[in-house]
């Protein structure tokens, strides 16, 4: 799909279809005031009116499409207002939209109009060919093609991460995840090391060796890497990369089971993240760590009261085979630490606490930096993906004592969302860490106004937010 800006108004677009927005009470003009009083249409969010063009019409486009958008219009509404109204938008081959914002519209145009049906005997044929974004006498200003393009690219790292989610589990593997991570760092030249289970066990990731022994499909460690420029610091990322999760022998029921390809969603965002970081020319080094495992039964798995040594030494007894994100991740954050990134933030579905905290909406952040913690939930928000901090609470560290190790990896059903995150730390070196939760938030049973039922792609877009920031500010 193509993306280009016009000058023209939307009297003077002559694409297949106009999307027009309509706020609440108000005239949309191009002489359609009197339709909307016909036809009882208020501009109230979610209506929608498509008008075929008669002769005598105040425009030259095929069609119109009106969209209420409420007494708002912020960038945020624009964006769920044009995704609402995507999936409409294949019907036509050129489609002119004359909403402001318009990163907010080309994100909710790809967004909402994103489609998974490779799997489908007969998908959807129709698509889009060209968005015209009307944006007026500045057009062909350097900002605004910026701007549209800065949009496409983000938009394409959260497609890259849905359809790594949304990949059935036996088409993607661990190492079927390394060698889609190795092609895209191939495209946008960056640097990809993959430590296969051979490296794993010279390495000392006994974590995730652990969670992938049973599994005749070997874990491994992925590690994707933008370097920057060498002097605007450097950020670490790890990614549960758990590609389907049975519970191993603490085994789940067939309902928790059925979605258990999305528990890889951590280790997907983050290789989109580095990608969008590539593609953005962002000055800032980042690099993503994802370590990729099958949870499986079998007679090779981990049982429970096994200990395992992680790559920084410190030993877990397992407790829970299904408290196995925690484990993999131990590892990651671990070698990350090594390197001595200016921070580290790790993504992963991890627990039920916090769907039972934060629901479906919210994305859980946890950390020990509360100035990171801080500069994450205001990237969530200027990007639209809200996030709501959970407390690091000292005292629950020790639900977590071991009497054969130094730790275990559960403690109890309480408050997990913060046990998991007290868990990680001691694999953080003291270094600025923030942990994101985000269990629910990454896979929803329904669709949303930016996309079909599925993989959401969550959290891309706030971390690409918080990458530029910093980068700005010259961190």
């Amino acid at each position: 799909m193509e993306v280009s800006l016009s000058p023209l108004s939307a009297a003077e677009i002559a694409a297949d279809l106009l999307v027009v927005p309509v706020r609440e009470g108000h005239d949309p003009g191009l002489g359609l005031g009197g339709v909307l009083g016909q036809v009882r249409f208020t501009g109230q969010t979610g209506e929608e009116l498509l008008l075929p063009r008669r002769d005598g019409d105040a425009f030259r486009a095929g069609a119109v499409l009106l969209v209420g958008v409420g007494a708002g219009g912020d960038e945020h509404a624009v964006r769920r207002a044009v995704g609402r109204i995507a999936p409409r938008l294949a019907d036509y081959p050129t489609v002119a939209i004359d909403f402001p914002h318009p990163r907010a519209v080309v994100e909710g145009v790809r967004l909402g109009g994103y489609r998974f049906d490779g799997y489908k005997s007969a998908p959807r044929r129709g698509t889009v060919r060209e968005v015209i974004v009307l944006t007026g006498e500045d057009a062909g200003a350097d900002g605004r093609r910026e701007e549209v393009e800065r949009a496409r690219i983000v938009a394409d790292a959260v497609t890259f991460a849905r359809d790594l989610v949304n990949t059935p589990a036996a088409d993607l593997v661990p190492m079927d995840l390394a060698d889609r991570a190795r092609t895209m760092a191939g495209t946008y030249g960056l640097d990809v090391r993959v430590l296969d289970a051979g490296a794993l066990r010279e390495g000392g990731f006994g974590g995730i060796l652990g969670v992938g022994a049973a599994s005749a499909n070997p874990p491994c460690l992925i590690e994707v890497s933008h370097p920057g420029d060498g002097v605007s610091g450097r950020v670490g990322l790890a990614g549960k990369g758990i590609t389907f999760d049975s519970g191993g022998l603490a085994i789940k029921s067939l309902a928790a089971m059925s979605t258990m390809k999305c528990d890889m969603a951590g280790g997907a965002t983050m290789l989109a993240v580095v990608q969008a970081a590539a593609r953005l020319g962002l000055p800032i080094g980042v690099t993503a760590v994802v370590p990729a495992a099958e949870n499986m039964v079998g007679g090779a798995a981990t049982r429970p009261g096994d200990v395992l040594t992680h790559r920084n030494g410190r030993t877990t007894e397992v407790t829970d085979t299904d408290s196995e994100g925690r484990l993999v991740l131990a590892d990651a954050l671990a070698y990350l630490a090594e390197s001595s990134p200016d921070v580290l933030i790790d993504a992963a579905t991890l627990t039920y606490s916090v769907m039972h905290a934060l629901g479906e909406d919210i994305t859980g952040v946890i950390g020990g930096d509360r100035g990171l913690v801080g500069e994450l939930i205001a990237a969530g928000t200027r990007a639209g993906e809200p996030m709501w901090e959970l407390p690091l609470w000292e005292p629950y560290a020790e639900r977590l004592r071991s009497e054969v190790a130094d730790a275990k990896n559960e403690g109890g059903n309480l408050a997990d969302a913060t046990i998991a995150a007290l868990f990680l730390r001691p694999f953080t070196a003291g270094l600025p860490w923030a942990h994101l939760d985000f269990a629910t938030t990454a896979y929803l049973d329904k669709a949303t106004d930016l996309g079909p039922a599925g993989a959401t792609g969550v959290m891309v877009r706030t971390l690409v937010e918080y990458l530029e920031s910093r980068s700005r500010a010259g961190a």
